[in-house]
């Protein structure tokens, strides 16, 4: 009786760990202790064709994300293409792979550049296939039709904050930079800087305003590209504008920004430059215009993850604090008054000071926004 009952158990147990197809291929049984595939919630970023490596706008985005997953714990995977065809492709496959997809996995897959607008608004809809598949895509202020998500962070604001100190604080010619036309937040933000010089402008002698220029460049006239240069045409661009007696730099041109102040801080150029997107700690740097993108993502990643659905649009600024000018801690920023400006005579900008432009601004992006 006990033979019979030992040999019943052994068979039962080899037949529960193999198994014979009708060709008598041999199946094992997966390994319980094997380690399964995660079923993590999946964030997946595509970025505009070298674009990473900034140390800017598209380099946020990365820390951010990354910051968000170690929190939550999630899974990212994030693609920098190398040219704007390979951009396309990963758009394709990772479409497909979202609305073909079996599992209950969820996914957030983002967008970051208005770059791919076309394709975007086009295929969009295909993932309203999967429920667990969802969209978000940056720097559109137009919302999608059908399935996904649009986020823009306005920098008039910040912007016109930014242009407010620089009328009533340096005697010199200041240069905007701008990528290119083609881009809405890139010329929304020259706006802003525009608007908020002119507004100092207004509160200074005919005399001091006089002394005080702004003007404006694109690097790229006619295309949608300006977001990167290299650094011996950076070096020939320095020379010039200083040569022509350009003071400051504001560069509203995304890497390129970051190659300007490089060539800056390395070679005998005498010119400040303005840091655009993330803080910049140089001694030729005044103070720094600030989008805070990485805090945005979290909020809509947090949105997507705990309430089920994001906003179908959001649009932030500064008065929500995701845009900020912050002064350079290591100097010291003199201003105009009516009675004159002689050197350190005059009055320091304070703190109440900045906050009156402050306000000010934030009263300015309200009603830009209302237009």
């Amino acid at each position: 009786m006990t033979k019979n009952y030992l040999w019943m158990m052994v068979s039962i147990l080899t037949c529960v760990l193999i198994a014979c197809t009708k060709d008598g291929d041999t199946i094992y049984q997966p390994d319980p202790n094997e380690e399964k595939a995660s079923t993590a919630p999946l964030v997946t970023v595509i970025y505009d064709a070298n674009a990473l490596g900034d140390q800017s706008y598209n380099d946020l985005i990365y820390e951010g994300v990354e910051r968000v997953a170690q929190q939550y714990g999630l899974r990212t995977m994030q693609q920098s293409p190398r040219t704007y065809e390979e951009g396309l492709q990963y758009l394709e496959l990772m479409f497909r792979q979202m609305e073909t997809a079996k599992d209950s996995v969820r996914r957030l897959f983002i967008v970051a550049s208005p770059g791919y607008d076309d394709f975007i608004r086009k295929n969009n809809k295909r993932l309203e296939a999967n429920p667990y598949a969802d969209l978000l895509y940056l720097e559109t202020r137009t919302p999608l039709e059908g399935k996904g998500s649009t986020l823009f962070i306005t920098y008039y604001g910040a912007m016109y904050e930014g242009g407010r100190i620089m009328a009533t604080a340096e005697s010199s010619s200041t240069l905007l930079i701008g990528a290119n036309h083609q881009t809405p937040s890139v010329t929304e933000a020259l706006q802003g800087y525009r608007d908020g010089f002119e507004a100092g402008l207004k509160l200074l002698t005919e005399k001091q305003a006089s002394q005080n220029l702004l003007s404006e460049i694109y690097l790229d006239e006619m295309g949608s590209g300006g977001f990167s240069v290299a650094d011996t045409t950076a070096l020939q661009l320095l020379l010039q504008w200083q040569s022509e007696d350009i003071g400051t730099l504001v560069p509203v041109c995304g890497g390129a920004s970051n190659t300007f102040s490089r060539m800056i801080n390395t070679t005998l150029v005498d010119i400040g430059i303005i840091g655009i997107d993330c803080f910049y700690d140089s001694y030729y740097s005044l103070y720094s215009i600030v989008k805070h993108i990485d805090r945005a993502l979290a909020q809509c990643i947090g949105q997507w993850l705990n309430e089920g659905t994001m906003p179908k649009h959001q649009t932030l600024g500064l008065k929500d604090g995701y845009t900020e000018v912050i002064l350079n801690p290591t100097r010291e920023i003199y201003i105009w008054t009516p009675q004159g400006y002689e050197g350190e005579t005059a009055p320091l900008l304070t703190e109440e000071m900045k906050q009156e432009m402050h306000d000010e601004a934030v009263r300015k992006e309200a009603e830009h926004e209302k237009k």
